[in-house]
This record gives C-alpha cells, sequence and structure tokens, in this order.
C-alpha cells in the first residue's frame, strides 16, 4: 500500500507568498470608470479666483461639463475664457452669476443646471470669506506686555487703542466701544453668511438633484485646518469655517443611504491671494506669508496645484467601501470594510495637530508653535 509523502508545514509558509495575489480581493472600480471625466458634469459655488478658478481650469482640461458661479458675473466670463484655452468646449462650459447666500439665486442655478444638461455628477461649495485679524484688534482693544500688572498678576493687560493704559487705571473702563463691536458684529455676521449659511443652503439646495441624476454622485467642501485646529488671527474665520464642515459632516451621518459620496477638505496655508481679502473688499487682508515672521513657511504653505490634485485624486477614488484586510476570510466581512475617507487634512502633520490637540502636545507644543506661526511671540 502506497503512502503519500508528508508536506513539511515549512513548504507550506514558503508557497503562502504565491498565494497572497490569487486571494487578494478586487478593488471595486474607480469613480472615473464609472462616470469618465469627460461625461462628468460639475457645479462649482465659488469660481471666480482661488481654488475655485484652479479647478475649473482643471476640469476644462479634462473634458468636463463646468458651471461656473460666483457673484462677480464679468470674472466669471474671465475664467470661462480660460476655461475655452485650456481645451475646454465653450458650450460645456456654463456661466451662472449667483449669490451662495440667495436662496433665489440658488434655485435660478439649480434650474439652469437641468435645464442645460438634465443634472449634476459633482458638486463643490468652495465660496469662502477670510478673517486674519485679532478678535481685539478689529474691537479696538489691544494686549500688550505692561509693566502694571492686571489683579491676576497677568503679564499682557488690555487696553483700549484709543485710551492710554494709564488712564484705565485711573477708573476708565477697559473694552470696546460701541463702534469696536460693531465691527466684530459686522465682520462675523458677513462670514457667516457665506462659510455657514452659504454652505447649509447649497447643501439643501443641490443634493437632491444631486442623489437623483448621477450614477456616482460625489459632494465637496473646502474646508480649512482652522477648522478643526484652534489658530490665532482666525477668530471669526474658524468658527464660521467649523460651523460649516459641522454642517457637513452632519449632513453626511443624516444621508447615508441616499448614494452621495460626502468629502471635505481642509487645506492649511495655501500659496494664493485669499488672505489678501476682507469680508467687505478684495484687498486689506494679512497675509502672514509676506510678513517678517521667522517661520519655515517653505514645508508647511500648499502650492494650488497641489491643492487641485489632492482633491481630484480623493474624488476620483471609488466610492464603495474596501476591505481593511483585502484577504479571506477578513474580506468576506462586511464590518471590517471602510468606505474612502470623508475628511482629509494637507499637510498630513494638521491631522496630527488634530487629534493630539486636546492633549498635552496640544497645549504644550501645538499652541505655542502657531503663535509663533501667526507671529504672537515677543509682544512689545
Amino acid at each position: 500500500m502506497s503512502t503519500l509523502p508528508s508536506i513539511s508545514p515549512y513548504w507550506a509558509l514558503l508557497t503562502l507568498p504565491l498565494l497572497l495575489p490569487l486571494l487578494k480581493s478586487t478593488p471595486p472600480p474607480s469613480r472615473e470608470t464609472i462616470l469618465p471625466p469627460e461625461k462628468e458634469r460639475v457645479l462649482l459655488l465659488g469660481a471666480s479666483s482661488g481654488v475655485g478658478r484652479d479647478l475649473a481650469l482643471a476640469y476644462a482640461k479634462r473634458g468636463a461639463k463646468v458651471c461656473l458661479v460666483a457673484r462677480r458675473a464679468e470674472v466669471l466670463e474671465d475664467v470661462k475664457g480660460e476655461c475655452v484655452e485650456k481645451g475646454g468646449k465653450e458650450g460645456d462650459i456654463l456661466t451662472l452669476a449667483g449669490d451662495i447666500t440667495s436662496s433665489e439665486d440658488l434655485i435660478k442655478v439649480r434650474d439652469g443646471i437641468v435645464k442645460a444638461w438634465g443634472g449634476i455628477d459633482t458638486v463643490h461649495i468652495l465660496a469662502g470669506l477670510p478673517s486674519t485679524a485679532l478678535l481685539l484688534q478689529l474691537a479696538g482693544v489691544s494686549l500688550n506686555r505692561t509693566e502694571n500688572a492686571p489683579p491676576s498678576g497677568a503679564k499682557l493687560a488690555f487696553a483700549n487703542d484709543d485710551q492710554p493704559l494709564s488712564e484705565t487705571k485711573k477708573g476708565g473702563s477697559v473694552g470696546p466701544t460701541k463702534e469696536g463691536l460693531d465691527r466684530v458684529a459686522a465682520e462675523s455676521r458677513a462670514l457667516a453668511e457665506v462659510n455657514y449659511l452659504g454652505t447649509v443652503l447649497a447643501l439643501a439646495c443641490f443634493l437632491p438633484l444631486l442623489a437623483s441624476t448621477s450614477v456616482s454622485p460625489a459632494l465637496h467642501h473646502l474646508s480649512s485646518v482652522a477648522a478643526t485646529v484652534p489658530a490665532p488671527h482666525r477668530v471669526i474665520y474658524a468658527a464660521t469655517k467649523a460651523a460649516g464642515l459641522q454642517a457637513v459632516e452632519s449632513c453626511r451621518v443624516e444621508c447615508e443611504g441616499c448614494g452621495v459620496r460626502f468629502f471635505s477638505f481642509c487645506p492649511g496655508t495655501i500659496d494664493n491671494d485669499f488672505r489678501l481679502k476682507t469680508a467687505f473688499s478684495q484687498t486689506g487682508g494679512r497675509d502672514e506669508t509676506k510678513l517678517p515672521i521667522k517661520h519655515s513657511w517653505e514645508g508647511l504653505l500648499l502650492s494650488p496645484e497641489r491643492v487641485t490634485s489632492t482633491i481630484l485624486h480623493h474624488l476620483s477614488l471609488s466610492p464603495a467601501p474596501q476591505p481593511l484586510i483585502p484577504y479571506p476570510p477578513f474580506s468576506w466581512i462586511p464590518a471590517l470594510s471602510q468606505p474612502p475617507k470623508h475628511l482629509v487634512h494637507l499637510p498630513w502633520m494638521y491631522r496630527f495637530a488634530f487629534m493630539v490637540r486636546d492633549t498635552p502636545l496640544g497645549w504644550g507644543y501645538i499652541e505655542p508653535a502657531a503663535r509663533k506661526k501667526y507671529g504672537l511671540i515677543g509682544r512689545a
């Protein structure tokens, strides 16, 4: 009677690397396989400058249909001309002037898209307003080193810009005037209208159309690292961007199962002119990268090309969940699969800062580094 030769378990281990490629689960198709870039219908809310303009040019180069929306109609026509120069077809570039904070304007944009294309595949919520002043500075109050320490013994003391600290010590009132508070109120309302209200209105207006007319619907919200990591000179901006980000994230949770892939992007400082704007003007803002602040900006400053390519990369990923471990039996367990990332920071260290901000590393290193980055070290 013949016997089969015994196989050493060591031989089985040696064959495992050969078997793993055969056992690995097939990844789901990318979004670009489901929806070819040249057939994509894209809505850019806030397309007149910055990241919106950059995305418009990138989509035009890919041959997509692009709807440009912003308040300034003449600037939109300029962007459309640039899109055509990049290879976009003039008939595929739609310009619709409108204000993201206006319900009437948003409905007109939605109706215009339905009339032109019958639906939409990708919505980008990009419109935003900056605020780069210190909160108390905006209100007309300064915080500086002083020989006359306050009762707490703190090294810094508040003083009205139009009133010497010596006068305050004699019984004067410390705090902003009505005009100062009105400035804070006006800037806060202006930013909240665009960064928060505009985001919520855009979600409500376009989400149903997006979900009902696309084979692979996606919604991108351009947020900011300021929405997740506290920083000086960003009080009003950070608060309103955080509100917009949480609106998108909460809507993602509410609308699970509708088929729309949500993606929020939180970049750091981008090398463009966004910070030079104010809530009410295209000029007059504070750009720290142009000031004599000792900081290694080169490692953190993001090029517009990197920002655009990162957004397009994440939107190109498969919207279907993928196994964390792509080998059986783990790949057969739905609970061990994850969808594509819904919240991305760039550069990567800001994701780390977001995760550890409430630890000793946060208040011992990250917050002092932020004060240094924005020029608050060594107040006069």
